[in-house]
């Protein structure tokens, strides 16, 4: 057939029809610990821990969200089409209105009630768009 050792790998016996020099490659997980309190640590370090409340911060993904839909209902036919629109805030406070503009992280509110009244809102401080009475479903 040739010279020895330039023969087709399928044609030697036991060989792998493919054969690749690398190393073999092992996927290893690390397994997760978690420390469960004994009744001892429970009783010992409640004293010592903060009784504060505060909140959590938003996870990234939920303030990009909030931004895809603010930069979508901020465009001019958006603007006209999707009105009013619920804002509701972190502290419960629920504001409907129109968006004017938005810079950066903060963006521009005119009521619809009577008074009309223009305020600015954090995204920080915003928990969700609603619109007719549902969430708003673009950018989910």
């Amino acid at each position: 057939m040739g010279k020895k050792g330039c023969e087709p790998m399928a044609e030697k016996e036991g060989w792998p029809l493919l054969f690749v020099d690398a190393p073999p490659v092992y996927f290893v997980t690390e397994p997760i610990y978690s420390r469960e309190t004994t009744d001892e640590e429970a009783q010992s370090g409640g004293e010592d821990e903060s009784t504060s409340v505060y909140e959590l911060p938003k996870r990234p993904e939920e303030t990009a969200k909030l931004l895809t839909q603010l930069r979508f209902l901020c465009r001019p036919f958006q603007r006209e089409v999707y009105r009013p629109i619920q804002f509701r805030l972190k502290d419960g406070t629920v504001v409907n209105g129109e968006i004017l503009n938005l810079e950066k992280s903060r963006f521009a509110v005119k009521g619809t009630s009577e008074e009309k009244i223009e305020m600015e809102i954090s995204v920080d401080e915003l928990d969700a768009i609603w619109w007719k009475g549902k969430p708003f479903p673009y950018g989910n």
